[in-house]
């Protein structure tokens, strides 16, 4: 079947089971952390899933949808998603795809470079035509392919498409049952129908509520035999019909603890399946927690942070050991996300986030390390159990909160610390909001200074000369 023209292909009769590769969601050109790096990962995790499936024979392709990060293609990415289409269009093997919520937009303004793709014959791109009567699908023409097609033909495989359609997705599911059986009246009963998606099922992923529901696809089980999704980046299934790979690489440390991949998928000569979910290639993530507590000072958080990594760096290095973790068999360095928690019983001012981010990259071997301080201060507690004491100047009559009294508040309560400042606390409160406001409007820099010292001459004016702490 390889090394043949896409009609050839689709008028291939002599097989009597046929292989299919089924992914979503690479997101090429996505720069993440705004790192090259980042990208070429996507980059390599779509062209080595590609080169995988190659080894397993497949005689198609079909792609989920958002096979771009952004709906502006750069020239870099429309070339990275060419070279991976063009290893499978160079064996023969058709590639059929959807356009995703990445790739295109709800109201078409412009031909998409999903599109153009198509329409140069590099692939098929599936889609329903929604119009007032209804939806119509439109059979594949490979001699005048236009932008877009309903459905195409493999064999004994009929294959259709529905867009990313965002909150029409259920009414748009209505629909589709009527339409498959009308194409099947008018075309013939197909041995397997594969139905293209790309949209959520609820539930899959907690706290995300957005997507449609199994009882949204009752009308469609029977009917369909794979329902193939993207969109949703965790893998998942359900019951014998229904599959959604995940994505290809991990956009953020959640998504790392998944199962991502693509499936790979054989028909039987009896119209059976027999599905089975390959690990795609990628970075590792790992995740190391750090609690603050205990710790008196920096110095007791960076020998603690240091006793830690040395514990976690063998469960690292197993993690790196994984076959999909690996390049070419040699071990990738990971992305580390890191979470310092807990109470600062020092000041947070002295607290040097840069100097455990540069020690963590260098005993771990890290690409990036990203932070996310979760820690609480002595100081801010105490702060805010002083604001609750003064509710009444916070707060006006009707419950609201006055975001200016709340600055107020706490200015007066942090320069009532220090002792020189004593009665002073309303004035100075009042220099620090205006320093603020010039600030915030662009005021220069050398103005605000010189009305700083200004201001420090009119209220330390019976100090100034005598007091060496007050000297502008």
């Amino acid at each position: 079947m390889k090394n043949m023209s896409l009609n050839e292909v689709l008028n291939d009769n002599r097989y009597d089971k046929v292989k299919f590769m089924h992914f979503a969601d690479a997101h090429i050109g996505h720069r993440q952390y705004n790192m090259k790096l980042r990208r070429d990962d996507i980059y390599m995790s779509f062209r080595t899933s590609i080169k995988e499936c190659l080894d397993e024979d497949i005689d198609f392709a079909i792609f989920s949808g958002d096979l771009f990060h952004h709906k502006r293609v750069n020239a870099r990415a429309l070339r990275d998603a060419e070279n991976g289409i063009d290893m499978l269009s160079e064996k023969g093997i058709p590639v059929i795809m959807i356009q995703g919520n990445h790739d295109s937009k709800l109201y078409k303004e412009d031909l998409t470079w999903i599109e153009y793709l198509h329409s140069k014959g590099k692939i098929v791109l599936l889609q329903g035509n929604f119009n007032d009567k209804g939806l119509v699908y439109k059979k594949h023409d490979t001699d005048n392919p236009g932008t877009n097609s309903g459905f195409i033909d493999f064999n004994d495989v009929r294959i259709f498409g529905l867009q990313y359609s965002g909150q029409r997705t259920k009414e748009r599911l209505n629909v589709i049952s009527d339409e498959i059986n009308r194409v099947n009246k008018e075309y013939g009963e197909p041995k397997v129908t594969i139905l293209i998606g790309h949209f959520g099922i609820e539930g899959h992923i907690p706290q995300i509520n957005e997507g449609v529901s199994y009882n949204d696809l009752v009308q469609l089980e029977g009917l369909v035999d794979y329902l193939a999704l993207g969109h949703i980046h965790k893998k998942y299934s359900h019951g014998d019909w229904i599959y959604n790979p995940g994505s290809l690489e991990a956009h953020n440390t959640r998504e790392a603890t998944w199962d991502l991949g693509y499936y790979i998928s054989e028909i039987k000569p009896n119209g059976n399946l027999d599905v089975k979910h390959n690990l795609s290639k990628r970075r590792p993530f790992y995740r190391i927690e750090f609690s603050v507590d205990g710790c008196k000072n920096n110095d007791d958080v960076v020998k603690g942070l240091k006793n830690l990594i040395e514990e976690e760096l063998k469960e690292l290095k197993d993690l790196q050991d994984r076959k999909h973790y690996k390049s070419r068999g040699k071990k990738r360095n990971p992305i580390i996300d890191f979470r310092l928690e807990g109470l600062l019983q020092f000041s947070r001012s002295t607290l040097n986030i840069n100097k455990l981010l540069e020690i963590i990259k260098q005993k771990t071997g890290a690409v990036k390390v990203q932070p996310n301080d979760k820690t609480e201060s002595i100081e801010s507690r105490r702060v805010l159990e002083d604001i609750e004491n003064k509710a009444s100047k916070i707060f006006d009559k009707n419950g609201q909160l006055n975001r200016k009294n709340l600055e107020n508040t706490v200015f007066q309560m942090k320069i009532g610390e220090d002792s020189r400042y004593k009665g002073r606390e309303n004035e100075i409160s009042k220099l620090l909001m205006e320093i603020k406001i010039n600030l915030l409007s662009d005021e220069s820099i050398e103005k605000v200074i010189e009305d700083i010292r200004k201001k420090r001459r009119e209220i330390f004016s019976s100090k100034v000369g005598t007091d060496e702490n007050h000297k502008s």
